[in-house]
């Protein structure tokens, strides 16, 4: 299955744009809320410190960005990246109080970060929709700092 989503030009982004304002239930679902316990045991991993920028990529409807942003006293700085216009807009909806996130329009394969710029990095259920997991690798690891995080959450 993932590789016919890879291979289908759009399709991803088509069902994204239908199901944007019903993806956290979604989520629930699928997982039978057990990825919000997942979410929250990945940043105890992290153990963000202040003074760090998170890279969330495929961030969905910014969970992580919002756990990330409470667990650091909204210090830190984020950047949301996502393909879906729909998304953001609903991610940009939801966290509208936390002024610490840049929003940005893009994909895991080609990043508008510059090199070496980011602490850490977070893809939760979002590498399996990539058209290129290889790509998507390369991209974390020139856009983590010298001793960066990179972690990945996925059923």
């Amino acid at each position: 299955m993932q590789q016919y989503l890879q291979n289908k030009e759009g399709l991803v982004e088509n069902i994204f744009n239908k199901v944007y304002d019903k993806y956290d239930l979604m989520n629930d679902l699928m997982s039978f809320g057990i990825h919000r316990i997942w979410k929250k045991h990945l940043l105890t991993w992290m153990n963000p410190s202040s003074n760090k920028i998170l890279a969330d990529v495929a961030y969905g409807t910014g969970d992580i960005g919002k756990l990330y942003l409470d667990f650091t006293n909204k210090d830190n700085e984020i950047f949301c990246i996502d393909p879906n216009k729909s998304m953001i807009e609903k991610g940009m909806d939801k966290l509208k109080n936390y002024k610490n996130i840049k929003w940005i329009i893009g994909s895991a394969e080609k990043i508008p970060l510059k090199e070496n710029s980011c602490d850490y990095y977070t893809i939760s259920f979002g590498l399996r929709n990539t058209k290129s997991l290889n790509k998507s690798l390369s991209e974390a690891y020139r856009i983590l700092k010298p001793g960066g995080r990179y972690l990945c959450l996925e059923f």
